[in-house]
């Protein structure tokens, strides 16, 4: 088998729906309202050195609103402050440097943020997180709602239903996972699943386009970083790693989880800093596990 591109590192749906011509479908699906290419303008924030800032989709239509859009295979509660982080990010970047200073008011497009969820978890069609929730009951004088949606292939599933590009990556996405677990490795299952796709019209020009062996690289790396995931959770069951970080880690727990960075930095190409975020080591540890690992 072909050895991925540890270099490439968008994500097929990134790169699928980074896309002026694709976005007023979305638009559309999520709002209601139509649009044209010529309204969007991308504002998707590419991770730099000094920022260390990436999301998944950011468009601007018009003057009127700004999606953040991002997908996941697994639930995270922070996706909240995140989604405040990338507005920051945006915000500072559309207006000029000066501007906050002046007296008349800085109009600016309203914004409105998705998650779309589609991992292997039975989850509902569409619930909301809060910023809020974060607060541990005190009042603040802010609050940010992220509505998260549910494309996991399936009949009448309203947001698929309304947009036939997030239902072709979700029947993509669907096709490689059956094929995966029946056996296939994940080269043959994503051969298949785009071949089905480019016969069945999902999304068949740009599945024609990238053709297979990028779209391995890129779904690959995915791949590997929900399985980190998994591996990680599963390590934390057998080893009590909750009970152990609020006690005290344990030397067996401090070697497991040392052994999983270091297993994630050699299969991903990744710092050490990387494979942390990756395997979601909690922040007050990290100071700790680099030391060991650098040391």
């Amino acid at each position: 088998m072909r050895k991925p591109q540890r270099a490439y590192r968008d994500s097929l749906f990134r790169d699928i729906f980074n896309n002026a011509d694709r976005l007023p479908e979305i638009y559309e699906a999520l709002l209601g309202i139509k649009t044209t290419a010529s309204d969007i303008t991308l504002a998707t924030i590419n991770e730099t050195l000094f920022s260390g800032i990436k999301n998944d989709v950011g468009f601007i239509v018009g003057s009127q609103h700004v999606l953040l859009t991002e997908h996941q295979s697994t639930i995270n509660a922070n996706m909240p402050l995140r989604m405040l982080m990338y507005l920051a990010e945006i915000y500072r970047r559309y207006v000029d440097a000066d501007a906050v200073y002046r007296k008349r008011l800085i109009p600016l497009p309203a914004p409105k943020f998705y998650v779309f969820y589609n991992g292997e978890a039975e989850m509902p069609d569409m619930w909301v997180l809060r910023l809020s929730d974060a607060f541990e009951g005190c009042q603040g004088d802010i609050e940010l709602a992220v509505k998260v949606l549910n494309i996991n292939d399936k009949r009448n599933r309203p947001i698929l239903e309304k947009s036939h590009a997030l239902r072709s990556y979700s029947v993509f996405v669907a096709k490689v996972r059956e094929s995966v677990k029946s056996g296939n490795a994940l080269e043959v299952a994503i051969s298949e699943a785009t071949r089905y796709c480019i016969a069945h019209n999902y999304l068949e020009d740009y599945f024609r386009q990238k053709q297979e062996e990028e779209v391995f690289d890129m779904l690959n790396f995915a791949w590997n970083q929900e399985r980190a995931l998994e591996i990680r959770a599963e390590e934390a069951r057998a080893e009590g790693l909750s009970q152990g970080l609020s006690q005290g880690l344990s030397q067996g727990v401090l070697e497991t989880t040392i052994t999983a960075i270091r297993n994630v930095m050699q299969s991903m190409d990744f710092s050490v800093e990387k494979a942390m975020d990756v395997l979601q080591i909690p922040d007050d540890e990290r100071a700790k596990y680099a030391m060991l690992i650098k040391g």
